[in-house]
């Protein structure tokens, strides 16, 4: 399909991986404050504080950023994004493994979110989309 300026129009299965990215970015950014602001009061109550807290608050945040940036690429039609798409799910995917290998049932939310992104970010009707267009082949500079 394509819309009223005639190029094609972001397939259903992209349009899903994006939105299950951006519920991701959101969850693992409010995680990451979230522990921080514990840790926070933790520490202003004079309890220790491991540093543990700290590290996974700021990996969560990190990667909350790194998936919204992924999604600003993707909606711009930049494959590159692909690359470290797939890596941030597959850590998800083994994050979400090993928590139900420790007893937590509430992982496979995550696994199952990250085997979805993955599934829909590399179907072949995404792929066609996130290619040039014929247009911006032909307007491309020519090397020499």
């Amino acid at each position: 399909m394509r819309n009223e300026n005639g190029r094609p129009r972001m397939p259903l299965a992209l349009r899903t991986a994006v939105g299950i990215m951006v519920f991701q970015t959101l969850a693992n950014t409010a995680a990451g404050v979230l522990m921080l602001v514990f840790a926070a009061e933790d520490a202003e109550h004079g309890r220790t504080v491991p540093t543990l807290t700290y590290v996974l608050a700021a990996v969560s945040v990190i990667i909350g950023v790194v998936l919204l940036v992924c999604v600003v690429l993707l909606l711009r039609r930049n494959s590159a994004a692909r690359p470290v798409v797939a890596a941030v799910e597959v850590f998800g995917m083994v994050n979400g493994l090993a928590g139900l290998l420790l007893g937590a049932p509430q992982s496979v939310v995550g696994l199952v979110l990250a085997f979805l992104v993955l599934f829909h970010v590399f179907r072949p009707e995404s792929t066609d989309w996130l290619e040039p267009w014929p247009e911006e082949e032909e307007d491309a500079p020519v090397a020499d």
